[in-house]
């Protein structure tokens, strides 16, 4: 299991008691560096009650430009999971400036989703998975259950962002379905809100929104 996580950023915001919005670059990488401390020592907490042990890597979009960083970034990632530690990634927001962003973490999962051949990309949302319309509009609008193939007409389906600290929206999440998809691996969009279905989706269960391979 590799965890590909958010909220450093939100964390650091919340802890410095500054308005979400209209934040500099340079205030947004201060709320990281502090956020980061917070998230960690969170997950550290949780896991830490079921024995595993967690690893930090904060990562940029350069990184895997780079051939040499793109390779050791691949086998930490392998040595860590050989020895039953659970990988925690987040962009390196601190640091990360608009040229070398991944612009959120939906493309930073699938990333890592091909750096290390994984065989499921499973994507947590604030919506049960993709509608073939924006359902907080539509109240008509139908859950698409599973996806062949992202066309055109699939990309019209998706809105955009959400929270204030929301950087994609469901059109961010096709876009990294399509380079897992692409990859041949197996991608599921599910409502963030019940996180035991992500076991009921690996034992088969179709829920969300299915992407299957190609």
């Amino acid at each position: 299991i590799v965890l590909v996580t958010s909220g450093a950023v939100a964390l650091g915001i919340k802890e410095l008691k500054l308005n979400p919005k209209n934040k500099t670059t340079q205030e947004k990488q201060m709320a990281a560096s502090i956020g980061q401390v917070k998230l960690m020592e969170t997950y550290g907490k949780f896991f830490s009650k079921h024995k595993i042990t967690i690893a930090q890597i904060l990562l940029t979009r350069d990184g895997f430009e780079q051939k040499e960083v793109y390779k050791n970034a691949r086998e930490t990632l392998n040595s860590l999971l050989e020895k039953n530690v659970v990988p925690i990634i987040n962009e390196n927001d601190a640091v990360a400036n608009e040229e070398i962003k991944f612009g959120d973490n939906d493309m930073l999962s699938a990333m890592v989703s091909k750096l290390i051949h994984a065989n499921r990309l499973i994507i947590l949302t604030d919506e049960k998975g993709l509608y073939n319309s924006n359902p907080k509009i539509n109240k008509n609008a139908k859950l698409v259950t599973t996806v062949k193939k992202i066309t055109k007409e699939t990309e019209k389906m998706a809105s955009g962002k959400g929270s204030d600290f929301s950087l994609g929206g469901m059109k961010s999440k096709l876009q990294a379905a399509k380079l897992s998809t692409s990859c041949g691996i197996k991608t599921h969009i599910i409502y963030g809100k019940y996180p035991e279905e992500i076991l009921d989706v690996l034992n088969g269960k179709n829920i969300g929104t299915t992407f299957l391979p190609n």
